[in-house]
């Protein structure tokens, strides 16, 4: 369970604020158009805060995809899996809510107590096999050393731990997600951290990959054995995580009575790791009971999917459309099945006869010889039919709100989990000449945001497939494209890729480069990444780069040398960052650049007013009375006060002034401004005052502040307004 899976408290009763604007993924645009600041955010990361898919299906079995995770499992949609959970951080604080996910059910392995015992002296190494569940056990070790309130920072593999310095008093743990494989740590540096660490009074926790060459080399170098993260069996983490789920235990038994005899000892095989288990959990509590509902458990759990996918290819050689499908379906799994066959289509047109496995034959006259398939012939099959060869299903229908308004989708989801990654994980290195296939196919893909993510997930994840010096060439590709949507497949690529180890370092280096590259599409798509999984994770990170991007472009800047988009690009990535909980960090650091620099005031303080439509942070802060508030008042003032900046920083207000209308902290806050700005009226001030004046109604917040300093104003009690 993560947080994103947790359920939301109602909202409470309150004014209706205005509907989003329409996202670019309601009305298809050219593909040379660029898209606005809301409808960069809807694109680049709206989807993180999206609603899942409302699915009406009584007494239907309802299968919505690919599950990945530790004991943490995300049985979601490959498209929106991602989108739908929390992103991890792997450089900054770790929320609270992260922490909390990962203790929830957690089943304690046998080796658990002795490696808290360990941290507690400041350092372990924690050591293990993708899906063991290292990185869910290294938070519960750190949960339990510094406490259920102790905060905790992670690291990225690219920290140099020689420099590193604990400047976080509040860390009391720290996550540090590998090491990179090119700086191995060496007796001196591990001295160094582990008094730091004791000065500090944290601990830290190293996740390593299960290899052996690097943890001999720890134990020859280091004379430190790494913990093995050698997951419970897995009927304990049954056992944990149902009994999580459900508390009850009459409950537990009626859940498990739609089991057959001992299918459930069958399924729970020793070779199971938590994120399998967990995911047999939901299944069983999905299905409430009912036997019908639970449907061939066997036929669905993931773990047989690694097993059978080289057969399934075999299977499809001598057809090539259900080959495009199931290639189709892997990449957009959980998407209406209009998409998956339009897509499909658009592929084995592509492949001029690359996806038929006999070619025609014809002598030197050119006479035919046998019937054989044609590469250009479409050959339409039933959708049953189609889907039943690539072991797909049809869902039942469903309802998703995505942008102004709601429609119905049938989504295509393959029976097996996880089926989508290892079909397209075993094609691209089974198949070389393959790959420049799927990378023209999905280079091209329609602009429309519920296309692009999914396509980025995989051009992300193709990155570790390959290897190489060549790893991130077809994502440059992508970043320098004249086209909005193949820049923003590479942003959501390069995220994906900074989540291996050896890969961030070089999408970093990439990232720092083209922030000051001479072509705005490379800027652009800096942007665009700050704004995806990559910024999300790393706001430090993502804030240095887009600080960077706006001392390269001015407002001024012509329309036509692609100065603009840069702008609206870096727009979105501060807002988009701002709205995923960064509110603090992100208004610390544009105060401190706008009191560092004059040449970019204006650009800023747009950046600013773009802020305050989003104010529940700002409006806390400022009902409060807090430090911040002191802060978000100066620079309201300032905002007033500029040409560029007035407009949307009037209108912002005026929303509050409404708002507070129902929301008591929106009132506090607006009167506490008021009262603030009516102390010294400049031109800002006062033009802001009128428009509330003009254009506001009595109960609004604010109102008698402002009519009572226009009064002192004409009355001569205050100076003119310059």
């Amino acid at each position: 369970m993560t947080a994103a899976d947790e359920e939301a408290p109602p909202a409470l009763p309150g004014p209706e604020r205005p509907a989003p604007q329409d996202g670019p993924g309601d009305v298809p645009l050219p593909a040379d158009a660029e898209h606005d600041i809301s409808e960069l955010i809807h694109a680049i990361s709206g989807a993180t805060g999206s609603a899942g898919p409302f699915v009406y299906a009584p007494n239907s079995s309802v299968n919505t995809g690919s599950v990945h995770g530790g004991q943490r499992v995300h049985n979601k949609t490959s498209g929106e899996q991602r989108a739908r959970r929390a992103t991890r951080v792997h450089e900054g604080p770790v929320p609270d809510a992260e922490v909390r996910a990962a203790a929830f059910g957690f089943a304690k392995p046998a080796w658990f107590d002795s490696a808290v015992a360990e941290l507690e002296g400041g350092l372990l190494f924690l050591a293990g096999s993708p899906g063991s569940g290292r990185r869910t056990a290294a938070l519960n070790l750190l949960r339990e050393c510094c406490g259920e309130d102790g905060a905790l920072r992670a690291l990225d593999s690219v920290t140099e731990l020689d420099r590193w310095q604990p400047n976080d008093a509040s860390a009391r743990g720290y996550l540090v997600d590998g090491l990179f494989p090119s700086r191995p740590l060496g007796p001196a540096v591990l001295g160094h951290v582990r008094s730091l660490l004791k000065r500090a009074r944290a601990c830290m926790v190293i996740i390593l990959p299960d290899d052996s060459a690097l943890l001999r080399r720890l134990e020859q170098d280091l004379h430190v054995t790494p913990v093995t993260c050698q997951p419970p069996p897995p009927a304990s983490v049954f056992a944990d995580r149902l009994g999580a789920v459900v508390p009850e235990e009459r409950e537990r038994e009626r859940l498990l009575a739609a089991l057959d005899g001992d299918l459930l000892e069958e399924l729970l095989a020793p070779a199971l790791v938590p994120a399998e288990v967990v995911e047999l959990v939901t299944a069983i509590v999905e299905a409430d009971g009912d036997a019908e509902a639970l449907g061939d458990l066997g036929a669905r759990l993931s773990y047989r999917a690694e097993q059978e996918v080289p057969q399934l290819i075999a299977d499809l050689r001598s057809e090539p459309d259900a080959l495009a499908f199931l290639l189709a379906a892997c990449v957009y799994e959980g998407l209406d099945h209009r998409i998956v066959g339009e897509e499909a289509s658009r592929l084995l047109e592509l492949a001029e006869g690359r996806l038929t496995a006999v070619l025609p034959a014809t002598d030197s006259q050119g006479a035919r010889g046998e019937d054989r398939p044609n590469p250009d012939f479409v050959f339409k099959r039933p959708l049953s039919e189609l889907l039943h060869a690539v072991r797909a299903a049809r869902q039942p229908r469903a309802i998703r709100s995505e942008g102004a308004y709601a429609y119905r989708v049938e989504p295509v989801a393959f029976v097996r989990h996880r089926q989508a990654e290892v079909v397209l994980r075993h094609v691209w290195r089974e198949y070389g000449s393959l790959s420049e296939l799927l990378v023209t196919w999905l280079s091209e893909v329609n602009n429309d945001n519920e296309l692009t993510r999914p396509v980025g997930r995989v051009m992300g994840m193709a990155t570790s497939w390959g290897g190489g010096r060549r790893a991130l060439h077809h994502v440059r590709v992508l970043a320098q494209s004249e086209r909005t949507t193949s820049r923003l497949i590479a942003a959501h690529a390069l995220g994906i890729a900074a989540e291996d180890p050896v890969l961030v370092a070089e999408v970093r280096y990439r990232l720092q480069q083209w922030s000051m590259a001479v072509s705005p599409q490379l800027r652009t798509t800096v942007a665009y990444a700050c704004a995806a999984e990559f910024g999300l994770s790393r706001p430090d990170v993502a804030l240095r780069l887009l600080h960077r991007l706006i001392r390269g472009a001015r407002p001024g800047d012509r329309e036509d040398d692609g100065q603009a988009r840069v702008q609206v690009a870096v727009r979105a990535a501060i807002q988009s960052l701002f709205q995923a909980g960064n509110e603090e960090t992100v208004f610390g650091r544009l105060v401190e650049w706008l009191d560092a620099e004059g040449a970019e005031d204006e650009q800023l303080l747009m950046l600013f007013g773009q802020l305050f439509q989003a104010p529940t942070w700002f409006q806390r802060q400022l009902a409060e009375g807090s430090a911040h508030g002191q802060l978000i008042t100066a620079v309201i003032r300032r905002s007033l006060n500029s040409a560029g900046s007035f407009d949307t920083t009037c209108t912002a207000l005026l929303q509050w002034a409404d708002w507070g209308r129902w929301d008591e902290i929106a009132a506090q806050a607006v009167e506490y401004l008021f009262a603030e700005l009516a102390r010294s009226m400049r031109h800002g001030e006062f033009r802001l005052f009128v428009e509330m004046e003009e254009h506001g109604s009595e109960d609004w917040a604010g109102r008698e502040s402002a009519r009572q300093a226009l009064n002192r104003w004409r009355s001569g009690k205050t100076g003119e307004a310059a």
